[in-house]
C-alpha cells in the first residue's frame, strides 16, 4: 500500500515526496515558508513608471489598425467548462453588472449588438458577425431588397429595475431611420427596451417563415 504523505503544517495530502517538499516550503501555515514574487510585478512597475499603459491583444490590434482578434470555439468551450458547476455570490454578480454597465455607458461603440448575444451559433456575413440563423436570413432578405443596413453602434437608453441600461437593436436601416429586432422568446425586459423605440420592426418566428416563403413585405413597415 502506498504511503499517504501529508503536509506537517496543514495536513494536505500530496502525491509523492517531491510534491510534499514543494508544498511544505510554500505552505501558508508554514511560519518560515518561502515567499515568491512574480517577475512580472517588477516588470509592470517599470512600465508604469515609464508611462507605458497595459496592453492586450485587443488594444494592440486597435493600435496597429489590425482586425479584432477572434476567440476560437475550442477556447470558448474550454472557458465555459471551467465555470460549469461554479456559483457566484450575489454580491459578485452585482459588482460584475455594475462594471459592465459602466463600461457600456463609457464606451457604447464597443458594445453594439454584434457584441451582445445569447447561446446561438454565430455567422459571419459580408464580414459582419450575426447572432443566429434568423439574423442571417434577415440580412440576406434586406440585401435582396437593396435595403442598406448596419449593426447599431449607439445604444438606446432604457430603464429596468431602477437602473439605466443600453439597448442595441439587431439592425439599423439608415435610409428609413428604422430598427429591426429579431426575436425568439420575448421576456418582460424586452418590452422595457422596445417602448423607447418608435420606429422598431420586430421580426419573430412568423415573419421568419414569411421570409423563407417569400411572403414577407418589409415596406409596409417602412416610411421613406
Amino acid at each position: 500500500m502506498q504511503e499517504i504523505l501529508k503536509c506537517k503544517y496543514c495536513g494536505k495530502e500530496c502525491k509523492n515526496a517531491n510534491s510534499l517538499r514543494n508544498h511544505e516550503r510554500l505552505c501558508k501555515q508554514n511560519p518560515n515558508r518561502q515567499i515568491t514574487k512574480s517577475g512580472f510585478i517588477a516588470y509592470n512597475e517599470k512600465r508604469k513608471n515609464e508611462g507605458i499603459k497595459g496592453e492586450n491583444q485587443y488594444t494592440k490590434a486597435k493600435r496597429l489598425g489590425l482586425p479584432k482578434p477572434q476567440i476560437e470555439e475550442k477556447t470558448l468551450e474550454k472557458l465555459s467548462n471551467i465555470w460549469k458547476g461554479k456559483k457566484l455570490s450575489q454580491e459578485h454578480k452585482d459588482n460584475i453588472s455594475k462594471g459592465i454597465r459602466k463600461a457600456i455607458q463609457t464606451h457604447p461603440e464597443s458594445y453594439s449588438s454584434c457584441n451582445v448575444n445569447g447561446r446561438v451559433k454565430n455567422y459571419t456575413y459580408n464580414g459582419i458577425k450575426l447572432d443566429g440563423k434568423w439574423e442571417l436570413e434577415v440580412a440576406k432578405y434586406l440585401d435582396s431588397n437593396n435595403i442598406k443596413w448596419s449593426r447599431p453602434t449607439v445604444g438606446i437608453k432604457y430603464l429596468w429595475n431602477n437602473d439605466i441600461h443600453l439597448y442595441f437593436p439587431d439592425f439599423y436601416l439608415s435610409e428609413y431611420n428604422a430598427y429591426i429586432e429579431v426575436k425568439g422568446l420575448v421576456r418582460e425586459r424586452d418590452f422595457a427596451k422596445w417602448k423607447n423605440v418608435n420606429n422598431l420592426i420586430i421580426i419573430k418566428a412568423k415573419e421568419i417563415n414569411d421570409i423563407r416563403n417569400s411572403k414577407f413585405d418589409i415596406y409596409k413597415y417602412l416610411v421613406p
